[in-house]
């Protein structure tokens, strides 16, 4: 069962509400000032087993944090150690899974597999 501070955590980065409590961040072994949020718009995903695909691929990068993939928003909420990993790198692995993945001010992309 996850802690409770991390599903919080969830539940408000699903709706949109942002955090500057950092004890609720999951510790990653490092200064959480380092930590970063960045949402990744998401084109291409149909169903609950893709997105768990992302959320998936996304958790096996160092220096992720934490991960919520929103389905019916077509995005992704991610946390990330900015020392570590960046959130163009982040794209890039969405991309790689076969989606497109479309960075907060940049123009979208087409995936590199196509769905």
């Amino acid at each position: 069962m996850q802690h409770l501070p991390t599903v919080l955590l969830r539940v408000l980065l699903v709706i949109g509400l942002t955090l500057s409590v950092p004890s609720l961040l999951p510790a990653s072994g490092a200064e959480q000032s380092g930590n970063r949020r960045v949402v990744i718009t998401i084109k291409g995903m149909m169903c609950a087993s893709c997105s768990h695909e992302i959320e998936k691929s996304l958790n096996k990068v160092a220096g992720v944090v934490m991960v919520t993939v929103d389905l019916s928003q077509d995005r992704a909420t991610v946390i990330y150690d900015e020392r570590k990993v960046t959130s163009r790198h982040l794209a890039e692995v969405i991309r790689k899974a076969g989606y497109e993945a479309i960075l907060p001010n940049e123009a979208p992309t087409a995936p590199l597999l196509g769905r």
